[in-house]
């Protein structure tokens, strides 16, 4: 049975590569929590930590399989890189609405709001977006400039 995006080895190997540095920066993210949550301080509202790390690790992840040009699906990952940059603006400008128009702020008590947490993992989903056209310009030119 064939890969569906048919990866050479070096290929596979920075595959790989990736998915440690996303469990590596998961298990600091949680361990840096868990000893903010011993000295009694709280970051983000409720479940807003837990989230945050979560797409701190999808960023990371995405973002170096943009960079590296080797996609767990396959060229399918396109629609899901433009879907979640568009969901990310979108998120960003309502939450900015919420905390320029005062319903909610950014944090209270140096803590994150809902709404500033919505405003950081969206702009987590903006630069993935960004990450990904930017390497697709990139290579663009690099192409143009390799005919030249």
């Amino acid at each position: 049975m064939r890969c569906k995006n048919q990866l050479d080895e070096r290929q596979l190997l920075q595959r790989g590569n990736v998915f440690q540095h996303g469990m590596i920066l998961f298990f600091i993210l949680l361990a840096a929590n868990a000893f903010l949550k011993e000295e009694g301080i709280i970051w983000a509202e409720g479940m807003w930590e837990n989230i945050l790390i979560i797409w701190a690790v999808l960023a990371l992840c995405l973002g170096e399989f943009a960079i590296l040009e080797i996609y767990p699906i396959g060229g399918g990952m396109s629609v899901i890189y433009i879907v979640e940059g568009v969901a990310g603006i979108f998120l960003f400008s309502m939450s900015l609405f919420d905390v320029l128009t005062g319903r909610e702020a950014f944090t209270v008590s140096q803590t994150l709001t809902h709404s500033g947490a919505h405003m950081i993992q969206s702009a987590m989903m903006v630069l993935l977006l960004l990450v990904f056209v930017g390497k697709k310009v990139y290579n663009h030119v690099r192409r143009d400039e390799d005919e030249a």
